[in-house]
């Protein structure tokens, strides 16, 4: 099936066109199934299955060849990908990325925001870089055609990568991230932060890399998007691992009054927001790691 790139339309995810079933399978993240290795991080390949044909969308890389590994053990062929998409531009995301495009094979279409490749930093004590590995250059050698957007992006039919996302919510903001602008260190608010939104059916679906622009502000700009009035299910790191727990669970219940039905939570959730999660969703709390698949 041919790749499809146009800005996002409003219509391009309240209709789905023929996307009727979707798989997200977990390849890297920080829990991981028997035989499989964990690694801080966060990767997904979501295969989209139409009334004719697929579409293979891999989504962040996770931190270094942990993706590799885990693919050639589930037995997943990263070969067939039809788009990488990454949702910021720090290492555990990214890491995995050129490995990937190597694999592929071929040229590729990378979506990414161009914030994605700024100098993101942090004291772990000392400074310490954490951003994208790998120059633009680089990824363009190896065999990526880079498209850069900070607009909603259509990847395949039903599926968007959203754009920066508006923060309409007060939620915890990041702490401990840096960023070089104009020559002197600020904190950086990731503006990068993006996540997929995908229409199956009618329903639906998110799926996110860290949550960065937080988890409500998230959901909030998704129901925007499409015009829906639920979330089917949100899917991956939702970034609640330093949040307090009393804010842990009121954001787990303002998800709820949200309608989402169903969560996910991945990589940099955390116990304590997991907790909290659980407590709320009960048994629609599905956490996934790596060797997951969730089919919907």
């Amino acid at each position: 099936m041919k790749f499809h790139h146009r800005l996002f339309r409003r219509r391009g995810l309240t209709e789905n066109g023929d996307l009727v079933k979707v798989e997200v399978v977990v390849l890297v993240d920080d829990n991981a199934q028997s035989g499989l290795h964990a690694a801080h991080g966060f990767a997904a390949l979501i295969n989209c299955f139409y009334k004719k044909g697929e579409v293979k969308i891999l989504f962040d890389t996770g931190p270094d060849t942990t993706l590799l590994n885990n693919a050639l053990a589930m037995k997943t062929e990263l070969g067939k990908v039809d788009v990488i998409a990454l949702s910021h531009g720090h290492y555990d995301h990214t890491g995995g990325l050129l490995d990937a495009i190597k694999t592929i094979g071929r040229r590729i279409p990378i979506v990414v925001d161009p914030e994605a490749f700024s100098t993101k930093l942090a004291y772990k004590p000392a400074l310490t870089y954490i951003g994208t590995p790998f120059q633009p250059w680089q990824i363009e050698a190896a065999g990526g055609t880079l498209v850069l957007t900070v607009k909603p992006t259509l990847l395949a039919r039903g599926v968007t990568l959203t754009g920066r996302i508006e923060r309409r919510i007060d939620e915890p903001s990041v702490k401990g991230l840096y960023v070089v602008k104009d020559g002197v260190i600020v904190k950086d608010e990731v503006p990068d932060d993006r996540a997929l939104i995908l229409n199956v059916n009618g329903r639906i679906m998110i799926v996110t890399g860290c949550a960065h622009a937080g988890v409500l502000n998230l959901v909030d700009e998704a129901l925007r998007l499409t015009g829906a009035n639920s979330i089917a299910i949100l899917i991956g790191g939702l970034h609640l691992f330093n949040v307090p727990r009393r804010k842990a669970e009121d954001i787990a219940r303002e998800l709820k009054r949200m309608n989402v039905s169903k969560v996910a939570p991945c990589h940099c959730t955390g116990e304590r927001g997991l907790e909290e999660l659980r407590k709320v969703f009960g048994d629609s709390c599905i956490p996934l790691k790596a060797g997951s698949t969730y089919s919907a």
